[in-house]
């Protein structure tokens, strides 16, 4: 069986539709992962710049006197909600990251993991099967491209001593964090 079949086919009998409750954009565990690429289109779509959209991700490292991450989440507001959504609504849902648009779905390798989701259900019929299969086959393409990319810069660059640095695909960039320093 094809690949593309055999995914939709594990995406139908996991039976999921969305219910709109908003659960997956909610609370402090929220951590959707975003690339330097789905930044720049958020930006492009909202007319906000990198750091209103995305914050370094949260696990940081320490090597050499160094301070270090690696890739980009997005910005949470002080309910630890999306600052995207609003009345249980995605305000960029055109523009929304692979994370986002493949939820509660992800492939690690050939695996389907289905995250816990209140749409998740064996009773329910999962009619966008073929569009979300789409979606998830080019994010795990996305990804791996990504982290290809990421290891590249990260191998490339050196880091100053007492810096703070956030590595993606880009490259490295100095971090001066305006909250607590990690």
């Amino acid at each position: 069986m094809h690949e593309t079949e055999r995914v939709k086919q594990q995406v139908l009998e996991a039976g999921f539709s969305c219910l709109l409750c908003g659960a997956c954009c909610s609370g402090p565990d929220n951590e959707v992962m975003v690339s330097p690429p789905e930044i720049e289109m958020l930006a492009e779509a909202t007319g906000m710049s990198r750091d209103e959209i995305a914050e370094p991700y949260p696990e940081w490292m320490q090597q050499d006197g160094c301070t270090f991450t690696f890739g980009w989440v997005l910005r949470r507001g002080e309910d630890g909600n999306c600052i995207f959504l609003e009345n249980n609504r995605c305000r960029v849902y055109q523009n929304r990251p692979h994370i986002c648009r493949t939820y509660p779905f992800m492939l690690d390798g050939e695996e389907l993991i289905v995250s816990e989701c209140p749409g998740c259900s064996k009773e329910r019929v999962t009619e966008d099967a073929g569009q979300i299969t789409k979606d998830l086959l080019r994010r795990r393409d996305a990804e791996d491209r990504e982290l290809e990319k990421t290891e590249k810069q990260y191998q490339k660059h050196s880091i100053s001593t007492g810096s703070t640095i956030v590595f993606d695909s880009n490259g490295a960039h100095e971090y001066s964090p305006t909250r607590k320093k990690p």
